[in-house]
């Protein structure tokens, strides 16, 4: 079966009424995404110039203009003077959760006006939810930068998109009705409702509108493809699909792309900062996003190798209202030793996403267990389990809560015992409780693995 193509009508969107729209709005997006046109394929060395100047202007602003970086940078003993490559990033302390609950006040730019700023808070799906705003201008350049990684996945402005993905509020009212009706073209698969019945009229609704963007979080497109390979249907066929917020496993991307016919793009962000990176057409890992902030991976408070986990940091070089400098994500990431990619994008790139910190078992004698491997290196061994979480109560304790399927049985606990001891080491303990269901977040996302320790990534 063919790919869904794009209707006559996107292209009236894209030249027509996305700029009309754009200009009553004052929004200046479509000429920012000009301008990211052949930034991607710069020489690295002009890539981390621009970042280096951004970044000096961002550091300058924050340390004159905000309460917070003032203290924050003094108490540390260091000013923006004091920086002279983007090496010396690392000097700067970090910026955690905590800090911003404390003081979100304190980092808002004097100079900059209030109705400037928008108000945003994030799902909470690893602790307590964050407050924040970012400025008008930063919220317009992050727009363009995502709309310019989806094309990556084929799709343009206008297009219309299947979204699987929490709480869609495109429907509150009749204004935002129209704009998605005329603009935005979504529609929504609520995963706080993914039920059987939802599904089925997700996939009506995708067979009369045809699609040519699916985007949503991993283990939902998995969830809804698994449901069309029970049902024995192929006739869903957009052109790309956009993965998200959460880690694809290799065994989600099989089935995926297995029942969609095309490539997964996958792709990570967070609410704070927006896109952080990007898999390319190449589909040789995830292009950091070099358009919009600096990414570090850190471990004991210095950069790990090539290859090695680390804690993500970001600092924001477009958010002037709110400046975001070396904030802890609570990711965990493995940046890449790949000095090219065959797709001409100069970016750095990430090899993975290992996970949030809170995705990490550590085991009594002194290993962290990512909670990707664990979900094929356990929980793929175990027949007769439907669904799984891992909650570590801990350091010796964990809680394996598992929604059983038809042949779960003495089998399947003499496995769990088994990987249990293979994979944890014997001085760790367990338990399993056996569950009619196991919920989403408030954001929509399942987790798979959820630490209550301390972050080994500190």
């Amino acid at each position: 079966m063919e790919p869904f193509t794009a209707d006559t009508f996107s292209l009236l969107v894209r030249n027509i009424i996305a700029p009309l729209w754009a200009a009553k709005e004052g929004s200046p997006y479509i000429n920012h995404l000009k301008q990211l046109g052949n930034l991607k394929s710069r020489p690295l060395s002009a890539v981390r110039e621009d970042q280096w100047q951004r970044l000096r202007r961002i550091l300058d602003h924050a340390y004159d203009h905000t309460d917070f970086y003032r203290r924050h940078f003094d108490a540390a003993g260091v000013a923006p003077c004091d920086l002279k490559s983007l090496d010396d990033l690392q000097r700067l302390p970090l910026l955690t959760k905590d800090d911003i609950r404390a003081s979100r006040g304190a980092m808002v730019a004097r100079n900059v006006a209030r109705e400037r700023l928008i108000a945003k808070k994030t799902s909470g799906s690893t602790g307590v939810s964050v407050e924040l705003f970012v400025d008008e201008d930063s919220a317009q350049w992050k727009r363009a930068v995502a709309i310019s990684y989806n094309r990556w996945a084929g799709w343009d402005i206008g297009e219309k998109i299947g979204a699987i993905w929490g709480n869609p509020q495109n429907n509150l009212n009749w204004r935002t009705k129209l704009r998605n009706l005329l603009l935005e073209r979504y529609t929504y698969l609520d995963t706080l409702k993914m039920d059987e019945q939802a599904m089925l009229d997700f996939h009506h609704r995708l067979l009369s509108l045809r699609p040519t963007l699916l985007f949503g979080h991993a283990h939902s497109l998995y969830l809804f493809a698994k449901f069309l390979e029970k049902k024995g249907w192929h006739d869903i066929r957009p052109r790309g699909i956009i993965s998200t917020c959460m880690v694809l496993h290799d065994f989600e991307r099989v089935v995926i792309e297995r029942m969609f016919g095309c490539s997964v793009t996958n792709r990570y962000g967070c609410e704070e900062v927006s896109l952080i990176a990007c898999e390319c057409p190449a589909h040789n890992g995830m292009h950091l996003n070099c358009d919009s902030l600096i990414v570090e991976f850190i471990r004991d408070g210095k950069p790990v190798l090539p290859g090695e986990p680390g804690a993500i940091v970001v600092t924001d070089l477009t958010n002037f209202g709110m400046p975001f400098i070396r904030y802890k994500v609570g990711d965990v990431g493995v940046p890449s030793a790949k000095v090219s990619c065959s797709c001409g994008c100069s970016y750095p790139m990430m090899d993975s996403l290992e996970g949030r910190v809170a995705d990490y078992v550590v085991t009594p004698d002194g290993n962290y267990i990512s909670g990707i491997s664990l979900t094929e290196n356990f929980a793929m061994h175990l027949g007769g389990v439907k669904q799984m979480q891992i909650v570590q109560e801990r350091l010796d304790f964990l809680v394996f809560r598992i929604v059983k399927s038809e042949t779960y049985g003495e089998q399947t606990i003499r496995d769990i015992d088994r990987l249990a001891k293979e994979r944890f080491g014997s001085q760790m303990q367990y338990q399993i409780d056996c569950v009619g269901s196991i919920q989403s977040e408030s954001s929509g996302k399942y987790r798979f693995c959820i630490s209550k320790l301390d972050s080994p990534f500190s």
